[in-house]
């Protein structure tokens, strides 16, 4: 029956993994319709909107799903079901509540939060945002409802469903997205307006994902309320609120490392571009290009960063927990190498071919040097992710959340003194020095609190040496991508063979470089999601023989 459970739950984290990886790709694609239907203007508008509702979702639900998880599944293991239940009971109606205050607050507080955004142009402004973040509104009825049944499931350990109403929730989403923007933008109307249409996406992928997870939980519930019926539970209320928020308030806290740097860049970029001389709508699509086209990209080392701040914090909790400081020391290094070995490459990625991936993205160049500029941005965002569930799952909950406004702060500093004479590169790289900031005190606070003693930049030192190797193949495949595209064909087909013959050529040359350096070991790499099993036995083999 173990053996059962424990493969029932390995192929749902398998079913996690991919279908995240699904959301988060089919999350990057739109941008490249949306781009050419709303332009930069457009984008930076829904950015702008889309910053707000992230921030306010995360703090108000972020921690529900990991807190419902745990709890549940400490209740089902002592088989006291009815407590289970109370939990239940209270978290919907909790998030509930959260759903309809929040509506309200963001429908009337849509203009206030408008003109903040671009003060010398308030009237503007407002007019401009106000009505995506209506548009978004309704989605805060929806998904604090979905974060709450998909904690409940995970707590069964049902990982499937959670997985697979990601997977929906994004496929509806960018759907409406597209649909939505080029309805209105075909009948002829305005950006604000075509940009309201797309940020209507939230509310009908939220919709869509609830309805899977519904369907899902019912017919688990009919079965586990048989159970519940036999006991009486021994949890009030009110002990079942204040466990709850014990745990869901520290994880949604930590969870906002990148929604409040995203409503920092939405309420100081433009302000600060107008401040420099630039127009609202030049300000605007300017904040639009770095929103949308770079800040996107940075998500997908990011995805790879969470799924594995997933696994190492129990896993560095449980450690910890029995005093193996040899198993502590083992998950904190195996994570930061296993971490580094996906995203340097990005990073290598970035850099060198900003020009093409722009073009795919926009149709234009514009944000070339931009997307270039944010590369070494998914490094340290990474690994303050990454440093931020190791601490957690040390039981410091609180540290990272300070150590992330600290890096907040500077990032505001920063984009004062920098974006005046760099203008938008100005903040790429004050974004980029605050999760220096923050990543530092984070990785610091790691080594005091474990008790182990290590150097980020020693063992990342193979990989980045496969890294400038891998950069090295990237430039080389960009100019034979180059010469077979020719003169004959579009640019957007011209962008999208050098991105592919840049990228084939980096990746084989940068992993012949990781193995041939030993920058990972085969262990290491099986930990890595879907590839990983499939390199560990070259690993092997092309150690055994530099070996030999």
């Amino acid at each position: 029956m173990a053996g059962k459970k424990g493969q029932s739950l390995a192929r749902g984290t398998s079913v996690m993994v991919l279908m995240v990886t699904l959301a988060k790709v089919l999350g990057l694609l739109w941008i490249v319709p949306l781009s050419r239907l709303i332009h930069e203007e457009g984008i930076g508008i829904y950015s702008q909107a889309y910053s707000l509702y992230i921030f306010v979702l995360t703090l108000s639900t972020a921690g529900f799903p990991t807190a419902m998880g745990k709890l549940i599944a400490e209740k089902l293991a002592l088989r006291k079901y009815a407590d289970v239940e109370q939990l239940y009971r209270i978290t919907m109606r909790t998030v509930i509540l959260f759903g309809l205050v929040l509506f309200f607050v963001t429908w009337f507080g849509a203009p206030l939060y408008g003109s903040l955004t671009a003060l010398k142009e308030s009237h503007q402004a407002r007019d401009a945002l106000t009505m995506s973040i209506r548009a978004l509104a309704p989605a805060l009825l929806v998904v604090p409802l979905e974060s709450a049944l998909r904690g409940y499931m995970q707590g069964f350990q049902k990982l499937e469903p959670s997985a697979y109403s990601q997977a929906v929730e994004q496929l509806f989403r960018v759907a409406t997205i597209v649909i939505g923007a080029d309805l209105v933008m075909s009948a002829g109307g305005s950006v604000a307006a075509g940009a309201a249409a797309a940020t209507l996406g939230a509310f009908v992928g939220a919709l869509a994902g609830v309805i899977l997870l519904i369907f899902s939980v019912i017919p688990m519930r009919r079965r586990f309320l048989v159970r519940v019926a036999k006991q009486q539970a021994q949890l009030t209320q009110r002990e079942a609120l204040r466990t709850l928020m014990k745990y869901a308030l520290p994880v949604s806290l930590g969870s906002l490392v990148v929604p409040i740097s995203g409503m920092v860049d939405s309420l100081t970029i433009t302000n600060f571009l107008m401040l420099a001389g630039d127009s609202y709508t030049a300000a605007n699509a300017a904040y639009g290009i770095f929103s949308r086209q770079a800040m996107q990209l940075i998500q997908l080392p990011l995805a790879f960063a969470m799924a594995l701040g997933v696994s190492v914090l129990p896993a560095i909790a449980e450690a910890n927990a029995v005093r193996n400081q040899t198993a502590v020391e083992i998950r904190i290094r195996t994570t930061i190498r296993s971490m580094m070995f996906m995203t340097l490459p990005v990073a290598a990625t970035l850099l060198v071919l900003g020009r093409p991936l722009d073009q795919l993205l926009s149709g234009d160049t514009k944000g070339a040097v931009i997307i270039s500029s944010v590369c070494f941005m998914g490094i340290f965002s990474s690994l303050e992710l990454i440093s931020t569930y190791m601490l957690q799952g040390l039981g410091k909950m609180y540290r990272p959340v300070r150590n992330m406004f600290i890096g907040v702060v500077v990032k505001i500093v920063m984009n004062l003194v920098l974006i005046l004479p760099f203008h938008i590169i100005g903040a790429a790289i004050a974004t980029t020095l605050g999760y220096l900031v923050s990543t530092s005190l984070n990785v610091s606070a790691v080594r005091k609190y474990s008790n182990v003693h290590f150097s980020v930049w020693k063992l990342s030192a193979p990989l980045i040496l496969a890294s400038i190797v891998c950069s090295v193949g990237l430039f080389i495949g960009d100019k034979v991508g180059l010469a077979l595209a020719g003169d004959f064909t579009s640019p957007d087909v011209k962008a999208l063979i050098e991105v592919i013959s840049g990228i084939a050529v980096g990746g084989v040359l940068y992993l012949a470089s990781t193995l041939w350096f030993r920058a990972v070991s085969p262990s290491e790499l099986q930990r890595i999601p879907f590839v990983g099993r499939r390199l560990s036995p070259l690993a092997q083999r092309m150690q055994r023989r530099r070996s030999a």
